[in-house]
């Protein structure tokens, strides 16, 4: 190289060096953000031409233009084929079936915050799906995790038992806390007692199992003791009311019950008992619908497989108004620690289990984000769209993550979709 030119390359360089190195930390430290909490919705895949078009929202997802502000919109994210067909494990891990050590962005979200010193009640919630399926869809250390499906149970395990607030109860026949406490401690000691019986008798799998189930209860039972079977939180009382809601029932419809326990989830957070919440809606491989303005008939075989679009298309617009209702609803709770609103702090995210899920590949992958958000979310007016270009799904995953300040993303999803694949999209962080 003659001088002049060598010169001349010193000196380009040199003056744009700061811009490559701030390239590098780009790419190496994601952006993390301040937000306190997770909200995770997840749904099977859809029909993709329902939500691809000219304009941001439509009929299918029309009930995201009351919080478009809040929203951002992420298409054509690929699942790398984990996410193609029913049972796949990769919606929320990243990892296909061929995989090991699944675990699920809400399991992965909730160990970090414990390992930084975050402690609450329940470290991780997860509610929703249909009781007469087994889920696949939340993943620890590659066990499935069973959600709590029913509105009345779910309830239980969030409140531990608590007495909802009912003026037609007589004080005077109330059953005082401290004998409430010493019945419900017996209970799941007795438990606790039973399921050591069953430890030597099952195998390695089911005692993973077991031994999740049986931190559950221990967890149950220190919310108890630190509580006086009270059902509160314990210490002083947050800013906000976290009264236990009244009058929690199952119903007939698995798609309402979910929708029942996605509001419970809601009031989770804002009583600060828990991080990270998380609610499915169905199942992949079918759910009876029986909602106004829709056909009956089953969610997989009739609304995605019989092409039946408008069924599908106002099945679509109603989970986002369950979305929505949820967003909606934290804008009215004091956040816990008494800095603004529970919207203010909480990133909300609706993820799919499956992309195309009427042929059946995952190449066309959707998420929506809304929320405060701790002011991570990159917003705009009227709401974002973000053409992820096959960019990995998980990378998207990992945007929870990085939201709620999770730095270490090493061990998440699947380490050979290339060098970005463990980094949250740039696009959604502002």
């Amino acid at each position: 190289m003659r001088r002049r030119s060598f010169a001349r390359s010193l000196t380009a360089a040199a003056l744009f060096a700061p811009f490559f190195a701030r390239l590098e930390r780009t790419r190496a430290q994601p952006s993390l953000g301040r937000a306190k909490y997770l909200c995770l919705m997840t749904t099977t895949g859809s029909n993709p031409s329902l939500w691809n078009g000219s304009t941001l929202f439509n009929a299918s997802n029309q009930p995201l233009q009351r919080v478009a502000d809040d929203v951002v919109i992420v298409s054509r994210l690929n699942g790398n084929g984990h996410c193609a067909s029913h049972g796949s494990p990769g919606g929320l891990t990243g990892v296909g079936y061929s995989g090991f050590g699944h675990t699920s962005i809400d399991q992965y979200v909730a160990r970090a915050l414990q390992a930084g010193g975050v402690r609450t009640s329940i470290p991780s919630l997860i509610l929703g799906g249909d009781p007469t399926q087994e889920s696949t869809t939340f993943w620890r250390d590659g066990s499935r995790l069973t959600a709590i499906t029913r509105p009345v149970a779910a309830f239980d395990a969030i409140f531990a038992g608590a007495t909802p607030s009912d003026p037609g109860t007589d004080p005077g026949t109330a059953e005082p806390p401290s004998e409430r406490l010493r019945r419900r401690q017996s209970i799941l000691d007795l438990m606790l007692g039973e399921l050591e019986q069953l430890r030597g008798q099952l195998g390695a799998e089911e005692r993973i199992k077991l031994e999740l189930h049986a931190d559950s209860i221990r967890a149950l039972e220190m919310r108890l003791a630190g509580d006086g079977g009270t059902g509160g939180t314990g210490g002083e009382p947050a800013p906000g009311s976290c009264a236990p809601p009244a009058g929690i029932a199952n119903g007939d419809q698995v798609l309402v019950d979910d929708a029942r326990c996605l509001d419970l989830a809601i009031t989770a957070l804002g009583c600060d008992l828990t991080r990270v919440v998380a609610v499915e809606f169905g199942h992949h491989q079918g759910t009876q619908v029986r909602l106004p303005g829709m056909s009956g008939g089953d969610w997989h075989s009739n609304y995605l497989h019989s092409n039946q679009i408008a069924d599908l298309t106002a099945l679509e617009s109603w989970l986002t108004e369950q979305f929505v209702l949820a967003i909606e609803k934290s804008k009215r709770i004091p956040a816990p620690d008494g800095d603004g609103t529970l919207f203010d702090q909480t990133l909300f995210v609706w993820a799919r289990t499956m992309g195309d899920a009427v042929s059946h590949v995952d190449s066309d992958m959707r998420a929506v984000f809304a929320g405060g958000a701790g002011g991570y979310l990159r917003r705009s007016a009227g709401g974002r769209h973000v053409d992820a270009r096959g960019q990995s799904h998980q990378r998207a995953l990992l945007n929870a993550a990085a939201a709620l300040g999770v730095a270490d993303l090493s061990s998440f999803g699947s380490g050979n979709l290339g060098a970005d694949a463990r980094l949250p999209l740039e696009e959604v962080a502002s």
